[in-house]
């Protein structure tokens, strides 16, 4: 199924675009906090690591999510009216969400393994791969505000955008 042409070629607002990552990170940090509420006892911390991990997931396939009447986007795009759209005139699915944000999943993945390994002291370079992970978020944040279409590392990848479009 082929994605429709976007409604409006227009770079979004970058207050919109951020606030619709900032909506997605917390769904993911919800995702993430379930598990380990809903865990009795000493698996609570390991379940943390598990609901990172299904947060991660949620971040690496969010604009994949086929709703019908709303098209291939993430929860906090569909939100505050944008939408992510393949370039080419592809359709937006499961593989090219996971292409656009592995990036962002990867690094709550990074997070969520750490945890799971029990800290730093778990994994060699830990505190190296964690301040990466950062990085690499700092980095995708900053191309959206500098670029002149707000393309980030993982639109440039995807080869998608991110556009205004109806609700």
């Amino acid at each position: 199924m082929a994605t429709a042409a976007p409604v409006s070629a227009a770079r979004p607002v970058r207050v919109r675009r951020f606030a619709a990552a900032f909506l997605d990170g917390a769904l993911a940090l919800t995702l993430a906090l379930v598990p380990a509420a809903l865990t009795p006892g000493a698996f609570k911390g390991r379940m943390f690591g598990v609901g990172l991990l299904l947060g991660a997931a949620y971040l690496l396939l969010r604009d994949g999510l086929p709703y019908a009447e709303w098209g291939p986007r993430s929860l906090g795009k569909r939100w505050l009216g944008l939408r992510p759209y393949c370039v080419g005139g592809a359709a937006l699915t499961w593989e090219v969400s996971a292409r656009r944000n592995a990036t962002v999943g990867g690094a709550l993945a990074v997070w969520a393994l750490i945890y799971l390994a029990g800290g730093f002291r778990g994994i060699p370079f830990g505190g190296f791969l964690l301040w990466a992970a950062v990085a690499v978020v700092v980095i995708e944040a900053v191309l959206v505000a500098i670029d002149p279409v707000g393309r980030r590392l993982g639109d440039r990848i995807a080869q998608t955008r991110v556009v205004e479009a109806r609700a």
